[in-house]
């Protein structure tokens, strides 16, 4: 039995996690959070290959303002591997600088890149490379 590469999406837009989704091959379970709250459940339950997280988190129905990115980023710090690998796609400048800084301080292989259509090559050879 070969391991399951297990990626979580952080992200509230559907239409974004959509087209993030579409990146990924169907060799790769993708677990998305909603929410900086259900993220930081999944986080606590399981460990991860590599994460793609958002910064504003509170578009969704159970989102809340005061928890961001950046309240992943902590809980990531706090639960995973640091052979985790991290993408953040966020379109939010300052907040995406944040998380990078904060996930590359704490010993992680962080990529960023601000969600666009062009963010697809980018985010496909991310993916890519979690499989090597």
């Amino acid at each position: 039995m070969t391991d399951m590469h297990l990626v979580l999406l952080v992200e509230d837009d559907d239409e974004r996690a959509a087209k993030i989704e579409q990146c990924v091959p169907h060799e790769v379970r993708c677990v998305r959070a909603r929410s900086a709250g259900a993220a930081i459940g999944i986080l606590r339950r399981d460990k991860f290959t590599g994460i793609l997280l958002d910064f504003d988190l509170y578009r969704s129905a159970h989102g809340d303002p005061r928890f961001t990115g950046e309240s992943v980023a902590q809980a990531i710090c706090e639960t995973q591997p640091r052979t985790c690998q991290i993408f953040v796609h966020s379109q939010n400048p300052t907040g995406g600088r944040r998380v990078f800084a904060l996930l590359k301080e704490a010993g992680f292989s962080v990529e960023q890149f601000l969600w666009s259509s062009q963010a697809t090559g980018p985010l496909t050879s991310w993916v890519r490379d979690l499989l090597d």
